[in-house]
């Protein structure tokens, strides 16, 4: 083979490894502030005394479909309460007021999540004390593991062409 064909054919993979490296770097995983879902409430039932939940996402647009958990004050690892919003992100529960104390309520879908501390006293909920945890709700593209792999493959490229052209230049 004649040396400026294998020059040629060195360059060639020389850049198609650049590129390769190029392209692995780039789907390194990247945070990504998706859009945040809020709760709003109130109460409801004839003697008010129920909690009614509706969650949505920061366009407007309902959380359908989101597993909602309710854990009681006395056992926050059981879940008390369990179900799913419906189609208009809405989802309603009554506490057990001889069980005084923070309620903690869950709502996820796919990555997204609220949390709620609903205080109820044997009078009932105390709406006014009602407060959200506040989640910023970040995603990525990927996993950790992927973006190692990314940066890897991407270096190995690069450290390859690295040393074919010292080893071509002697």
């Amino acid at each position: 083979m004649k040396p400026t064909v294998l020059l040629h054919n060195t360059r060639i993979r020389n850049r198609a490894l650049m590129l390769v490296a190029a392209l692995g770097l780039a789907v390194v995983p990247t945070k990504a502030m998706a859009h945040q879902v809020q709760t709003n409430y109130f109460l409801n039932g004839p003697a008010g005394d129920s909690l009614e939940l509706q969650t949505t996402f920061s366009n407007g647009q309902p959380l359908k479909g989101a597993k909602v958990t309710v854990y009681a004050p006395d056992q926050p690892f059981r879940a008390q309460v369990t179900g799913k919003t419906d189609n208009q992100g809405r989802f309603t529960f009554t506490p057990d007021q001889t069980m005084s104390g923070n309620w903690e309520v869950n709502i996820e879908r796919a990555g997204h999540q609220d949390i709620l501390t609903v205080p109820v006293t044997e009078a009932g909920i105390e709406i006014n004390e009602l407060a959200s945890v506040d989640n910023s709700d970040v995603h990525y593209a990927s996993s950790p593991v992927a973006a190692a792999g990314s940066v890897a493959i991407a270096l190995a490229c690069l450290g390859f062409v690295c040393f074919s052209r010292k080893r071509s230049a002697e």
